[in-house]
């Protein structure tokens, strides 16, 4: 009898040491105890970078990214290019040398009679030099219009630069978040590892007085087996969203780089109307499609432009219209007109393949509007939706897992029920507390991608309430 005491209290030690673990690892303010015990000491390297924030993460990558460097210098180098459409045609400069000579012709004399000698030898006339001029000029107003041809593409690829900043910042946010998912998932199996290591030894302990089966301690090993196969899954995930974290950085893959936890959300409070209207205002690719529009107009305008003449201003001191180069002080100034009379053959064609680009660019515009809104309608229920997810996870969902595992714990101590009773509660908690936080991450990336649709993140937004 006194050893079969023995094995109960060693039994009941078991439970209680098991009842009290599990007791102080409920709730938010006990995570990072838990997580201390779940792991091995951090490295020193950890311990010298701190946890970053997601904001921090997006800022260095929006400095460091490399394909958004690229784009900023294509828009800068693109811009560098706006005013040469005003810059005016080099002028054509012109000089010779040479002689020439009169021409035949008979010598006539002053009194009206012939002079009686070679008759038709031309008369030289000294060498001498000619000069000349040709500056080309546009018809007024080509000029013009190909400069806000040339501000439309700058335009256009300031804003091809603005969207990749909205894409690198809504993928370096939902690495983020994806990166404290996958850490969340190793702690929790971690933790979940530890609850049925000692489910083991409590059951072991019991089956040593015969009050359960040999088919239990089975079991729990298999549960155990189970939790270490989802580790290396859990594992190989946390690997990937470090690297995929680190590239969007512009960081060395193998660098350890950690995210401080996301706070508890608030509820979203801009209304949707006002962050369509900020949407079709401001998102970057719906700017870059109303630019395209602007950029068809001018060139559609170049293309009535170009039935009227350009012009070529000369002048000439000299020359050919001096009787060769005579040396005399002979000028002329005057202009040419190119008389585009071959224009029509292919300038009408250019003007109808300009107007139909224009009706597509519009028609294109238009749709992208419509997309705009579609997102911004879609994505806005999706915020509300998982901010609803995320508080009945955790305001009812949670707490009442967390009274069942004490319930069956207390059931299995008293045997009251049984082991498989008891396991189902252990996995139900802790699915319960990963869906809690894996609606947490769901919430701040259905805000990300609002913020995208957007074109602007949402505490840049009067009346908002900040998320980040």
């Amino acid at each position: 009898m006194q050893k079969i005491f023995r094995i109960a209290g060693v039994l009941m030690s078991a439970a209680t040491l098991l009842a009290s673990s599990l007791h102080s690892s409920w709730g938010e303010d006990t995570v990072l105890a838990l997580e201390a015990q779940s792991h091995s000491s951090p490295s020193k390297k950890d311990l010298s970078d701190p946890p970053m924030t997601v904001d921090d993460a997006v800022r260095i990558a929006l400095e460091k990214n490399p394909n958004l460097i690229s784009f900023k210098k294509t828009w800068i180098g693109t811009k560098d290019l706006e005013k040469t459409a005003l810059a005016p045609a080099d002028p054509l400069l012109q000089w010779e040398y040479g002689g020439g000579e009169q021409g035949n012709g008979q010598n006539v004399l002053a009194n009206g009679s012939s002079f009686q000698g070679v008759q038709s030898v031309g008369l030289p006339y000294p060498n001498g030099s000619n000069w000349a001029i040709v500056q080309s000029f546009l018809f007024p107003g080509k000029a013009l219009y190909g400069y806000k041809v040339n501000k439309d593409n700058t335009e256009i690829a300031y804003d091809s630069y603005r969207v990749q900043r909205v894409q690198l910042r809504n993928q370096t946010e939902m690495a983020c978040y994806q990166w404290l998912l996958s850490r969340e998932t190793l702690r929790l199996n971690d933790e979940l590892q530890t609850w049925l290591r000692r489910v083991l030894e409590i059951t072991k302990a019991k089956l040593s007085v015969g009050s359960v089966q040999i088919l239990d301690v089975v079991n729990a090993r298999v549960a155990l087996s189970q939790a270490r196969l989802d580790r290396l899954s859990a594992r190989y995930q946390l690997e990937v969203a470090k690297k995929q974290l680190n590239t969007l950085l512009g960081f060395s893959m193998d660098r350890e780089t950690r995210i401080a936890p996301v706070p508890d959300p608030d509820p979203l409070t801009v209304p949707m109307s006002e962050l369509e209207a900020r949407a079709i205002e401001n998102r970057p690719d719906l700017l870059q499609a109303r630019a395209t529009v602007d950029l068809n107009r001018h060139q559609l305008t170049l293309a009535k432009l170009g039935f009227l003449p350009d012009y070529q201003l000369t002048g000439s001191e000299g020359g050919e219209s001096c009787y060769g180069f005579s040396g005399l002080n002979c000028w002329y100034v005057g202009v040419q007109i190119n008389v585009p009379i071959f224009a029509p053959i292919k300038q009408n064609l250019q003007y109808n393949s300009q107007a139909e680009m224009l009706r597509a660019a519009d028609w294109q515009y238009r749709w992208q509007s419509a997309q705009v809104r579609l997102a911004v309608d879609n994505l806005y229920s999706q915020v509300v939706l998982a901010y609803r997810q995320y508080r009945m996870n955790a305001d009812e969902i949670l707490p009442q897992s967390r009274l069942a595992f004490e319930l069956a714990l207390t059931g299995y101590e008293n045997q009251k029920n049984d082991f498989l009773y008891l396991i189902n509660a252990v996995q139900a908690y802790r699915q319960a507390q990963y869906n809690r936080y894996q609606s947490l991450v769901a919430y701040y990336q259905a805000i990300s991608n609002l913020e995208a649709a957007v074109g602007t993140p949402l505490g840049q937004i009067a009346g908002s309430t900040s998320h980040k």
